[in-house]
Order: structure tokens, then C-alpha cells, then sequence
């Protein structure tokens, strides 16, 4: 098991491939878009977007920061052209057959979960850290019985299970302490009644250094914020 520590090397131990997932607005993509940057800073590192259902927030849209930290993007074909063509590319299968640290990043509830499900055998040749990204402060993560039916949707689709719980209490930078730790009590509910351990919280690093420390952490640099978020 994962030592907890207060930086992000936690990410370098344990399996290699991690799945990103979790509901629209989570912070999924902003999650995987981060620790593909953490593990690319010391090892190679490869990002695959199969969001192939959500045009907006796609991590192929921050290509070019991706790559110049090191990190190989592998994205569906027309990710970036606005059309909603769900064509996965045939790279995706390089995935698995190479020992560099690979995250996915799958498209939000168990429609966008589905993608990830036609790699079933593939991950069970390659076992992988699937972490279930939850922000009580988003429509349909609000309640914790509606946190676990998604999370049992997706897994249902995606056809592998979740490993993990990742914490991510986010209300961008209006986001105080207290939200902190309320999200941290939300998800500890869910992962009580799943039996899914808590794997990681996420945010802002001056976010993150007003709580207590309890988890190990994967501090955020935004890469998706919108213009109309300011």
C-alpha cells in the first residue's frame, strides 16, 4: 500500500497506468492533465484522451504544454475540430505495450466510459490505478447515493473496477479551507459505503496548505479555465 505523503510521489509507486474518471465538471481532465505532467517530470509519460463524448475541457486542447513537459498525447481523431465523431485512434493500443507511466483520461459518466470498456482485455493484462474524481459541489455529486450510482455506472461500462477515490472539493478560486474539508468528509461517506479507499485530494497548492494533511496530494496548475470562468 501507498504510503501517504505530502508531496506527489505517492504517483510513482504502485501500477504504472492510471484512469481517470468521473462526472462532468469533477475536474477529471484538469487531474489527469497534472499528474501526467508530475510523472513526465521524471520518467517518460504518455496521455490518453478518450473523452470522445465532452467537446469542451478535452486534454488534447493543452497539446502543446503537455508535450513540452514531456508528455505524449494520444487523442481520438476530430478531439479538436468540433465534431463528435467517436473514432479511437489505433496509438491507443501502444499503451500497453510500452513501460512508460500512461494516464487515461476518460470521458465524464458511463457513456464516455464506454471507450474505455473496449480495452477490457487489454486491462486485465494491465492492471491499472483507476481513480473516480469526485466535487460535491457539482450537479450530480452532490449527494452522496448519487456519487456511488455514477461511480457503479461507469464502472459498469468502462468494465473495470475503481481502485480509488480522488477528492477534488473544487470551487475554483472562490475555494475556502472549510470546502476543503467538507469535501473531504463527502468522499470519505462514499468511500465508507463503497468500501473504495480514498486515494488522493487535488487542488490549488495554497488550497491544499490550508488543511490538515491527511492524504497523500496531487497539488493543481490550471491548464483548462475558461475566459468565462474569470
Amino acid at each position: 500500500m501507498t504510503t501517504p505523503s505530502a508531496s506527489a510521489d505517492w504517483l510513482f509507486e504502485a501500477r504504472r497506468i492510471k484512469v481517470v474518471v468521473g462526472h462532468y465538471g469533477s475536474g477529471k481532465t484538469e487531474i489527469a492533465v497534472n499528474m501526467a505532467l508530475r510523472l513526465a517530470s521524471r520518467a517518460g509519460a504518455m496521455l490518453i484522451d478518450l473523452d470522445i463524448v465532452n467537446p469542451f475541457f478535452r486534454s488534447a486542447e493543452v497539446k502543446p504544454a503537455l508535450e513540452a513537459g514531456g508528455v505524449e498525447v494520444i487523442h481520438p481523431a476530430f478531439a479538436l475540430t468540433g465534431v463528435d465523431i467517436p473514432v479511437l485512434p489505433a496509438e491507443v493500443e501502444r499503451a500497453f505495450a510500452t513501460d512508460r507511466f500512461r494516464v487515461f483520461d476518460v470521458g465524464g459518466d458511463d457513456d464516455g466510459a464506454a471507450a474505455l470498456g473496449r480495452y477490457h482485455a487489454r486491462f486485465e493484462a494491465c492492471p491499472a490505478d483507476v481513480f473516480f474524481v469526485i466535487n460535491p459541489f457539482r450537479p450530480r455529486s452532490s449527494e452522496v447515493d448519487q456519487a456511488l450510482e455514477l461511480m457503479e455506472l461507469v464502472a459498469r461500462r468502462a468494465r473495470i473496477p475503481v481502485t480509488g477515490l480522488a477528492v477534488n472539493a473544487n470551487l475554483g478560486s472562490e475555494t475556502q479551507p472549510e470546502d476543503l474539508l467538507a469535501g473531504r468528509a463527502f468522499v470519505e461517506r462514499v468511500s465508507r459505503k463503497s468500501g473504495v479507499p480514498v486515494a488522493f485530494e487535488a487542488g490549488l497548492p495554497e488550497a491544499l496548505e490550508g488543511v490538515p494533511f491527511k492524504y497523500p496530494r496531487l497539488p493543481i496548475r490550471r491548464f483548462l479555465k475558461p475566459e468565462w470562468m474569470d
